[in-house]
């Protein structure tokens, strides 16, 4: 299979959100018929609202800078497809991915022309895109013989394709609003099935397994207890854990100095902007010093280099020129407000204006009525993708800020637009989608690898 036909059969699959199917018999399915690629390299996996992407990242720069083979798989993409699937450090070339989903695609058809009754290999449906896409990144990780993948679940996680993977530790990041269509309507049922990714035991050794969480809400906090002491695992609450003393640079970066009851202190740079990184990498490094215990040779200064050199691009992500840009996903209610409070704190005597595009299954007022104060000119556009928002349609759920609107027709119009009125000394904040993000990154022609 070529690269493009690759790309047409995968996004003939739909849009992976609209799509969903949440549930773990298609993707075992497939993974067995492909000889349980998953079974092949050691992983944490990664469940949350919003800092999974971050943690992971974090995670996935220190195991290379110890010497393990890293795998990295996340989701969604910003520019390219292959960014999902990375070997230290790297995106998996096209002609390997092309080769993969040719691979998959084979086995999908092979099982989909079974016959009605068969049970050995029935698919009750065809596999979704991130289905299909999760498994060609497990294929690559086991061709390339991956030590450890590092694994960002997609959508919940007790029926996310991920959660096939018998990890060495999980980490369950922030629980909060997001996607209620299928994850249930109630704080308590969307950490229920965030929490699913805790298992009875973990790996093929049959230990414990041992759960790093970081949520500070007590419903959250409970229902992560409660599914450890039901399935026998280990729950690490790694902010109770740490005595922690943090100090901002004037872009909100960082600097960390933590001490956990065992182990080494760590000081170092966050990389990342924003206080709620802090969070982040108290995760990071708390699953790490688990894989320490477990014998994987991690060294103090492994994590000191491996965090501060960590990259997560679209992210709080400044861009340099007149005007400066900031680029941000802030695609749900959490999101937003971890970037409200950044730019309240580090941008308040700034002049902002903001260029915001959003998914049209999302919050949208709610995550608009926290951000549009904090410009006095908002942009609004389209992201290219199906599931956008229209500009006119966002702007006539909140009346109130109709002075301040622009309209775009494209993400490129919007970017020339918001940097005319910025000019010279004012600040461009994108965000709303990190659809929107992954527009704006290739119309600057922005490096996204990791």
């Amino acid at each position: 299979m070529q690269y493009p036909d690759a790309l047409r059969y995968l996004y003939s699959l739909g849009n992976e959100v609209l799509t969903a199917k949440l549930g773990l018999h298609n993707i075992s399915a497939v993974l067995e018929s492909l000889g349980n690629p998953h079974r092949q390299f050691d992983s944490v996996l990664i469940a949350g609202t919003n800092g999974k992407g971050s943690v992971a990242a974090f995670v996935e720069s220190v195991l290379r800078r110890s010497g393990l083979n890293t795998g990295l798989y996340t989701s969604p993409h910003l520019t390219r497809i292959e960014e999902r699937i990375r070997v230290r450090g790297c995106s998996i070339s096209a002609s390997d991915f092309a080769e993969l989903t040719g691979r998959v695609k084979a086995k999908v058809d092979e099982l989909l022309s079974l016959p009605a009754g068969a049970t050995e290999g029935h698919l009750d449906r065809h596999p979704t895109y991130f289905e299909v896409v999760t498994a060609i990144g497990f294929c690559c990780f086991a061709v390339q013989r991956v030590d450890m993948a590092v694994l960002e679940a997609g959508l919940g996680g007790r029926l996310d394709a991920t959660n096939v993977a018998s990890p060495r530790v999980a980490v369950i990041t922030n629980v909060d609003y997001d996607h209620q269509k299928y994850l249930g309507s109630s704080l308590e049922e969307i950490a229920w099935e965030k929490a699913g990714i805790i298992k009875p035991t973990a790996h093929a050794e049959g230990r414990p397994l041992p759960v790093v969480c970081t949520s500070d809400r007590p419903v959250v906090r409970n229902i992560v207890e409660e599914r450890c002491r039901v399935a026998g695992a280990t729950c690490i609450h790694a902010l109770d854990e740490a005595r922690i003393e943090t100090e901002a640079d004037t872009l909100g970066r960082y600097r960390l100095k933590a001490h956990f009851a065992s182990g080494p202190p760590v000081d170092l740079r966050i990389p990342l902007p924003g206080e709620h990184q802090v969070r982040n990498a108290i995760a990071a490094i708390r699953a790490l010093m688990v894989l320490q215990a477990q014998g994987f040779p991690i060294a103090a200064e492994d994590i000191h280099e491996g965090i501060e050199k960590a990259r997560w691009p679209g992210r709080l992500e400044w861009v340099a020129g007149e005007p400066l840009l900031l680029l941000d996903g802030a695609h749900n209610i959490a999101g937003a407000e971890s970037l409200r409070a950044y730019c309240q704190r580090f941008l308040n005597s700034r002049r902002v204006v903001l260029l915001f595009g959003v998914m049209r299954d999302k919050d949208v007022a709610e995550i608009a009525a926290r951000l549009f104060p904090l410009a006095g000119k908002i942009v609004l556009t389209a992201a290219e993708s199906e599931r956008s928002a229209n500009p006119a349609e966002i702007g006539a759920q909140l009346p109130e800020y109709r002075q301040r609107y622009h309209y775009a027709a494209t993400p490129q119009e919007a970017l020339d637009m918001a940097r005319t009125l910025a000019f010279p000394d004012g600040i461009v904040l994108a965000a709303g989608s990190l659809f929107l993000i992954g527009d704006l990154q290739r119309a600057l022609k922005l490096e996204t690898a990791a």
